[in-house]
């Protein structure tokens, strides 16, 4: 694989020179400025390193680097040879115009800090797409469930996403089968920073996110959950918002049966839920009531749901079912007498609220 050619080859060069080495891709003006055309064959140096070239992507150019300090021109001259046969190598993969190369290496390192449970790290210098993680930016986590199909290729996903983004995207590959997107905020606000649009904010990363998922479900068959968190600066939040992403689409799973799309603002009481320990939440179960036989009635179940995702309206939920009013209000009195429990009331829809996540997340375990 070409992410591990590129490891071997910095681990190389610092075997061979003793010296730190690195991967990182320059900006578009530090790019032009140094490798100017007539000048690739000649060693390049920029604040005591030594830099060749890898490859160019949308005018920014990949170089790994060395530490100059203490080399000899002799080893000068045999590093930048070594570098230079690798980088002719590499081109000839055919990769180096989707910049796969950094990507993996920012998705590697962020499994490390995820794996380790560091989701406040900044990230390092070494990495080569850190240039490009200042700015505001949007964190999208799409997981395919997809066992059996052929894998998506980075190059194909790439090639989607940009049909339906506009501003310039990040794609890094995680697990397997699973891809974080960084897209600009402008996205959203075009540019604009007005106060009133952070109101709607949620609503547009909601928005975002299903025409993203329809366009991906039309592409590829299969099932895919996708998730997304409010803007951050990647460069020191990255990892936090990885890790909040990945518990939103287990949540998402666990709670949200039969959606796909996984909103971390939706999933507060179903992450406090989650968190408490097995042993105690079938104790809660049993200590609330027997509620099985009210849980286990899909109708019942579906009007429970839909009347508090409607914030207990009763005319609004009825709409939602398309059943009458009062058929509503016979259901609501049957729960009452089968349970004792009035979700008319706060107090008694919360317990209710609670027992059905209890449910839901004890049952599978």
């Amino acid at each position: 694989m070409v992410t591990m050619d590129s490891e071997v080859l910095r681990q190389k060069l610092e075997q061979l020179t003793g010296k730190r080495t690195g991967i990182k891709q320059l900006g578009r003006q530090l790019s032009a400025s140094l490798f100017r055309i007539g000048k690739q064959d000649e060693p390049v140096f920029y604040e005591d390193k030594l830099l060749v070239p890898l490859y160019e992507s949308d005018g920014r150019v990949t170089v790994v680097w060395v530490e100059m300090e203490g080399l000899t021109p002799l080893e000068v001259q045999l590093t930048d040879y070594a570098a230079r046969n690798f980088a002719i190598a590499l081109q000839a993969t055919g990769v180096k115009e989707e910049g796969e190369v950094e990507a993996r290496q920012l998705g590697s390192w962020l499994n490390s800090q995820l794996e380790q449970e560091k989701d406040d790290i900044e990230i390092p210098d070494d990495i080569a797409l850190k240039g490009r993680l200042f700015g505001d930016t949007i964190p999208f986590l799409l997981s395919s469930e997809n066992v059996h199909s052929p894998q998506i290729t980075y190059r194909s996903l790439m090639k989607l996403l940009r049909s339906y983004f506009e501003k310039e995207i990040l794609l890094i590959p995680l697990l397997e089968k699973e891809w974080l997107i960084l897209a600009r905020k402008e996205l959203l606000t075009g540019g604009d920073d007005k106060e009133d649009e952070e109101d709607n904010e949620d609503d547009l990363l909601a928005q975002t996110c299903m025409g993203l998922h329809e366009l991906i479900a039309s592409e590829w068959v299969g099932v895919f959950h996708l998730a997304v968190a409010p803007a951050i600066v990647p460069v020191k939040g990255l990892t936090g918002s990885v890790a909040l992403l990945r518990e939103t689409i287990v949540l998402g799973r666990i709670f949200q049966v039969g959606e796909y799309i996984h909103l971390p603002w939706e999933l507060h009481l179903e992450r406090l839920v989650n968190s408490i320990p097995v042993v105690r939440r079938r104790q809660l179960l049993g200590q609330i009531g027997d509620y099985t036989s009210l849980l286990a009635d899909k109708e019942m179940l579906l009007t429970l749901e839909t009347f508090f995702e409607m914030d207990c309206n009763v005319s609004e939920t009825a709409k939602k079912l398309y059943i009458h009013r009062n058929t509503l209000l016979y259901r609501l009195d049957k729960i009452k007498q089968e349970t004792g429990a009035d979700v008319r009331s706060f107090s008694d829809a919360a317990i209710v609220k609670l027992t059905m996540l209890l449910y839901k997340v004890t049952k599978r375990k």
